[in-house]
């Protein structure tokens, strides 16, 4: 019998962003978006944070101007229909600042990579963090858009 590891993949706020947000300029980001969350496997746990929720309500808001019920529609009808959300913690924070001065990335990267070993993935898909760094020899951060 094959006995099969199930994974935990953890996604950044602008792989949503590209999913759910139409735009010709962005277009080419969008479909590979698209075909990332459509290809996860069935038995892989998609986790995000509330960070990742902020953020990306935050560009919606700000960048391309979207109003706050279509924004929320976008959080609960897509990330939080997809991924499990999960919050972030005292826990999390302190080992930020061992990510952030161990491979020199910004405290929201590192925000972001703390939360996604603190829940046990093994990929981190984002576009904006150095593609291919392997974290702790236990999360891979790959950019799905290049």
């Amino acid at each position: 019998m094959k006995s099969t590891v199930k994974s935990n993949i953890f996604i950044d706020s602008n792989i949503w962003i590209y999913a759910f947000l139409d735009s010709e300029k962005d277009h080419d980001k969008q479909r590979k978006a698209l075909t990332l969350l459509e290809e996860i496997p069935a038995d892989s746990t998609v986790i995000s944070s509330v960070q990742v929720v902020n953020e990306f309500h935050w560009i919606l808001f700000r960048k391309y101007g979207f109003d706050e019920a279509t924004i929320k529609t976008k959080v609960t009808k897509g990330i939080a229909a997809f991924a499990s959300v999960v919050p972030l913690d005292f826990k999390v924070y302190q080992d930020a600042f061992r990510i952030r001065g161990k491979y020199n990335v910004s405290f929201w990267d590192s925000l972001i990579i703390a939360s996604a070993l603190d829940n046990k993935c093994t990929l981190l898909y984002t576009e904006d963090m150095q593609n291919g760094l392997l974290v702790d020899n236990k999360l891979k951060l790959v950019n799905p858009l290049v």
